[in-house]
């Protein structure tokens, strides 16, 4: 009788003990030192792989979005840790248009700038490399590899057939001038959109600051309309 009572309390204790372990991972707080949030659920804090930095998932969330818009990569949150995100463990934050943002980054940053080629139609914009691209007899002459659509790689623009690139540039001192040019800038202008002066393309700041990169790796200040004095970086 006096050993079953004792393995009775042993239980008892054991059931408590284990209560009191589930309690506490239950109710522990994190703090946050990007929002300052110091009553943040241990389980909605977000660890940074190989650094451990911790942040909270909201945070992070905001982080990845900020640095995408801006045409790069994210790193870690902390300043100046360089460590990257993985795309993979930031999967359940990201929205489908995040996710197909972040792809479309890591793909951009495989390729050195000087062979980043995108498609002129407005309707694809894909992305290619020089090398990639097959030559043709007439000079400039290129094939979009998604939309099978002819351009010029020199001008940046639908294929000009019978024309040099000279006697183009020439005739349209704007390659971009057509009537899907003037149906987007006019969008532009009421959007507040930027135009790159190095690929003409268009840049919209959703927030942060005023300082821009381009998809091309183009700096410019979003307030100079991305045509004048262009930042300069180290």
């Amino acid at each position: 009788m006096g050993q079953l009572h004792h393995d009775y309390m042993a239980c008892m204790d054991a059931g408590v003990r284990r209560r009191i372990t589930l309690l506490a991972k239950a109710t522990k707080k994190e703090s946050c030192v990007i929002c300052l949030d110091d009553d943040i659920d241990s389980d909605l804090m977000f660890l940074v792989g190989r650094c451990v930095h911790r942040f909270c998932f909201n945070c992070v969330r905001k982080h990845i979005q900020v640095t995408l818009l801006d045409g790069k990569i994210p790193d870690c949150p902390k300043h100046r840790c360089k460590t990257k995100l993985s795309i993979d463990r930031c999967n359940e934050l990201l929205t489908p248009k995040l996710l197909l943002m972040w792809e479309q980054r890591i793909e951009e940053d495989s390729l050195p700038l000087s062979e980043r080629v995108y498609c002129p139609y407005i309707s694809c914009y894909y992305l290619m490399s020089k090398t990639d691209l097959s030559s043709s007899v007439e000079f400039g002459l290129r094939r979009c590899m998604k939309c099978r659509g002819f351009f010029c790689v020199d001008c940046k623009v639908p294929w000009h057939s019978r024309l040099l690139c000279t006697d183009y540039k020439k005739l349209q001192p704007d390659p971009q001038n057509d009537n899907n040019d003037v149906k987007l800038k006019s969008l532009a202008k009421l959007k507040g959109w930027r135009q790159c002066s190095k690929c003409q393309h268009m840049v919209e700041r959703t927030c942060g600051c005023k300082h821009m990169t381009c998809k091309c790796g183009n700096h410019f200040c979003y307030e100079l309309n991305g045509t004048a004095r262009p930042i300069l970086t180290a």
